[in-house]
């Protein structure tokens, strides 16, 4: 037997191997049963002195009939010599119909003939236990296959799996033409290879990876050289041998001894060092109980291993018999699944339950509906007369148990798992029902922030923030969080929509970890630490990514299990869908970068509070605030970055205002703020307020660098200007204007106040 980024593999692939192990497992059984007819009992290796000498020989067998004994030296076939281990069954096969088979045979020096007449029953039972096995890592490999997406631990044991199921469902050499043999060789030492890669690859990485691996990847890769290496090395002797080619056999022999008789015990030994280290170090009793298991699957085959080349150094006697080998290697795939089961090894255990209930619900299903149809058959038979009804019937039938089979089908399913998978279907009525709430809030940001401060709840962790896309570029905006990480990152995201790490996960369209995307975007990085994010869920509505939900690490330290991330996938398409909807209602309204109002909706505020301050004679006061030197920022960090700047600083102003005040983003880098029942003074009181808070602000970018900003801004309020019978609030939009000019003119960074003017009438 033999964190980079996770793996997806195709259906089409997977259905093309499990199609391959089924059928090389029927060509097993078809290549055993026909040499059946021509097996006389032995076996045999390569003798020094030429030939081939007999290792066992069965009792009872047409070997052991003719005299053959162990230790004996077959010297030639039907007249042919016997010189390679592939001789005995290229002369076998050209001569299928001979019933007596000649060898010429040495012992103790001397040399006899023996007669041999083949044939003897097929070993079924060998045949059955090894391919039982062949299945057993076959439906490992199948499990573990979809998990692969977002645990790389998973796509190593599928592809371990396969390749072990590949190279037992293979037929023996001996049992088939020279040509197949040949390539079954070829395969066989390939396959090898391969799994050394694999199985020191995964135990690097039972229960979790090992640190001094990840931090050099160049050490798992020399793993995959060596095994490959070696298997290759070996392939191509062995057809450099069947081709006739000078000393071929003597390097092919050489070849076989580093991959079989000394390859094979290191790796044994560095699969127990690895796994055993870690059941004995790691931190978590359930990381210690799943390496346990696993190492105690694996010290069967060990044990073969080891004993084999024992007997090989030292010269004893001990060959293992084929079964024992397929009994060892089902030890490992029984001890996966009780991993899984007991100890959640891979997050496979939602998976093999639903596989097993639901794959024998279908069955029983099938069963029952072709039952179904054979006694309804058979019964109106026999009440009906002539010989056309039975068929009618039938057909009638069929079809209305056809069309009731799949209604039948998910309705049991539905039952099975409110019945069996009851803590699932609660976690998916509490996620569906937190979806369903999400409209109520009204506004897209009480919408973000119920869903984080609820799914913290629900799931027992902490941070949670959410991240939404505003047009028309789709930049990633932070609209909520429950709370933050890092208190030294920027309380704002804007992350571009053509990031790698975000073009993936919404092509994905599953949760992925934060440290797979942080790998694939240095950008993103910095800001999923600072948010404290250990698993990224896309909200996807109708393939377009509207945002995304960062969760951060359970308060108990647990994992996320596959059941939580497949859940978690589905309240990502139900909350993309209520965001989208209330998005599209907002952007009539408000700004998508800042989530202000916008100029239209902004003035239309001021128009109502102007007639309201009018008619009941009361205090309104404005203030309009423009960025200091702002296009500097853009010359100099691009438009992503004074976005970022944009968006900080819009936030800075919103946090100083009250309940009754309005702001909205006015032109490029200009706010307009709406003070009812506010005087002058205490305008120019909050205006200064900000402005010393926008001044003491600094806004961290993505290049890591640090940009200081000022703001000069205007007041105005309706008291100072002389009002005539049709005044409008552009009146105050003029004053406000001219004295944020005056601040401009004074030097930036200061506050300036309207004078009394008597605005425009008409």
């Amino acid at each position: 037997m033999t964190k980079s980024p996770p793996l997806r593999v195709s259906a089409r692939w997977t259905f093309a191997v499990a199609a391959g192990i089924v059928l090389l497992a029927a060509l097993s059984i078809a290549s055993e049963m026909q040499f059946a007819a021509r097996r006389i009992g032995v076996s045999f290796e390569l003798h020094a002195e030429g030939g081939m000498a007999l290792v066992a020989v069965a009792p009872d067998s047409p070997a052991s009939r003719a005299g053959l004994a162990p230790g004996d030296r077959l010297l030639s076939l039907q007249g042919q010599p016997l010189r390679e281990l592939g001789d005995y069954d290229r002369i076998a096969d050209a001569a299928p119909e001979v019933d007596e088979l000649v060898f010429e045979v040495a012992r103790n020096g001397d040399a006899r003939q023996a007669r041999v007449r083949p044939g003897m029953p097929p070993d079924l039972l060998t045949l059955v236990v090894q391919l039982l096995v062949a299945f057993a890592y076959l439906a490992i490999g199948l499990v573990a296959l979809p998990r692969g997406v977002d645990d790389r631990r998973a796509i190593l044991l599928a592809a371990f799996s396969f390749a072990v199921a590949l190279e037992l469902a293979m037929p023996n050499g001996y049992a088939v033409p020279a040509v197949s043999a040949t390539v079954i060789a070829v395969a066989f030492r390939l396959l090898t290879g391969l799994q050394f890669g694999l199985e020191l690859h995964l135990a690097s990485m039972i229960p979790s990876p090992l640190p001094w691996l990840e931090r050099d990847p160049r050490r798992v890769r020399g793993l995959y050289v060596i095994g490959l290496g070696l298997g290759l090395f070996a392939a191509a002797a062995l057809l450099a041998e069947r081709s006739g080619w000078g000393n071929a056999a003597t390097i092919s022999h050489l070849a076989d001894e580093l991959l079989l008789t000394w390859m094979l015990p290191i790796w044994a030994l560095a699969v127990v060092a690895l796994i055993g280290w870690r059941a004995a170090r790691h931190p978590e009793p359930r990381g210690r109980h799943q390496a346990w298991l696993v190492l105690l699957g694996l010290a069967p085959w060990v044990a073969i291993v080891l004993f084999g080349t024992a007997a090989g150094i030292f010269g004893f006697e001990g060959a293992v018999p084929d079964i024992a080998w397929s009994l060892a290697l089902l030890a490992y795939p029984v001890a996966i699944f009780v991993a899984i089961f007991l100890y959640r090894l891979f997050d496979l255990e939602l998976v093999v339950k639903r596989t097993f209930v639901f794959g024998t619900l279908t069955t029983l299903l099938v069963l029952t509906f072709y039952a179904l149809v054979g006694a309804g058959g058979a019964l109106f038979a026999r009440q009906l007369d002539g010989p056309g009804a039975p068929i009618w019937v039938v057909s009638a039938a069929t079809l209305v148990l056809g069309l009731l089979f799949n209604p039948l089908r998910l309705r049991l399913e539905r039952l099975i798992d409110r019945r069996i998978f009851p803590e699932r279907q609660a976690l998916r009525s509490r996620l569906v029902g937190l979806a369903a709430e999400l409209p109520a809030q009204g506004k897209l940001e009480r919408m973000a922030e119920h869903l984080a401060r609820e799914l913290g709840r629900i799931f027992g962790v902490a941070p949670v923030a959410v991240w939404i896309a505003v047009p028309p570029h789709g930049q990633l905006v932070e609209h909520a969080a429950s709370e933050r990480a890092d208190v030294d990152v920027e309380p704002t995201a804007l992350i571009a929509a053509d990031d790698p790490a975000i073009r993936r996960i919404a092509r994905d369209g599953r949760p992925a970890s934060a440290a797979a995307l942080s790998e694939a975007s240095p950008a993103l990085a910095s800001r999923l630490v600072g948010s404290g994010a250990e698993l990224v869920v896309p909200l996807l509505a109708q393939e377009r990514l509207v945002g995304l939900l960062l969760v951060g690490a359970k308060r108990d330290r647990a994992r996320f299990v596959a059941e939580e991330m497949e859940l978690l996938a589905l309240l990502g398409h139900h909350v993309a869908t209520v965001f989208e909807n209330a998005r599209l209602f907002d952007s009539a309204t408000f700004e998508g970068l800042t989530g202000l109002f916008r100029r239209e909706a902004i003035l239309e505020i001021l128009d109502r509070e102007w007639n309201r301050s009018q008619r009941y004679d009361r205090p309104l006061a404005i203030a309009i605030a423009d960025l200091d030197r702002f296009k500097a920022v853009n010359d100099r960090y691009g438009h992503l970055g004074g976005d970022l700047v944009l968006q900080r600083i819009a936030a800075e102003l919103k946090s100083q205002l009250r309940e009754t005040d309005f702001i909205g983003r006015f032109g490029g880098e200009e706010f307009l703020m709406v003070l009812p029942e506010t005087t002058l003074e205490g305008a120019r009181s909050f205006a200064e307020k900000a402005r010393r808070r926008i001044e003491r602000l600094e806004v961290r970018l993505e290049q890591g660098e640090r940009v200081a900003m000022t703001v000069s801004l205007g007041v105005a309020s309706r008291a100072e200007i002389q009002a005539g019978p049709l005044l409008k609030a552009r009146a105050l939009i003029a004053a406000a204007d001219e004295a944020l000019y005056a601040a401009k003119r004074a030097g930036r960074n200061r506050v300036e106040v309207a004078a009394a003017a008597r605005g425009p009438e008409g």
